[in-house]
């Protein structure tokens, strides 16, 4: 299949994540930053479906989520820690956990504008529960 037909053209796309589900991974690896794009807001109706796709890719997601987590984008820090971050695999998560950590000990404004400490932070409890 296309890898085309599995990006969303616009918020209401669900037959795009259907397709990317269906295609799986690892296939859909090179299109992880497409798709990361729609969880910025989770009032889309594709953030939920393509956010629990996401949560499955393992650390082959982690250069992508760090972009992100590195950005002056605190709505989309937010969104990519609630949406996709949380539900990650403990290892992932774990990859994640000094970006985590900065969020937390050095939030911009934006970030904190964005509650994006108060998530971050819920990610390293449950990292530091897991062990």
């Amino acid at each position: 299949m296309d890898l085309r037909r599995c990006i969303p053209k616009d918020k209401f796309d669900l037959a795009a994540i259907e397709n990317a589900a269906d295609v799986g991974y690892p296939a859909i690896i090179p299109i992880l930053p497409d798709l990361l794009e729609w969880v910025q807001d989770a009032n889309w109706p594709v953030a939920e479906p393509t956010a629990l796709l996401l949560a499955k890719a393992g650390p082959e997601i982690v250069p992508y989520i760090r972009e992100i987590l590195t950005s002056d984008d605190g709505m989309w820090k937010y969104w990519a820690i609630d949406l996709v971050v949380k539900s990650c695999s403990i290892r992932t998560r774990s990859e994640l956990q000094a970006d985590l950590v900065q969020l937390v000990s050095a939030p911009s404004q934006n970030d904190l504008d964005s509650n994006v400490p108060e998530v971050a932070q819920a990610v390293l409890l449950s990292l530091s529960d897991a062990d």
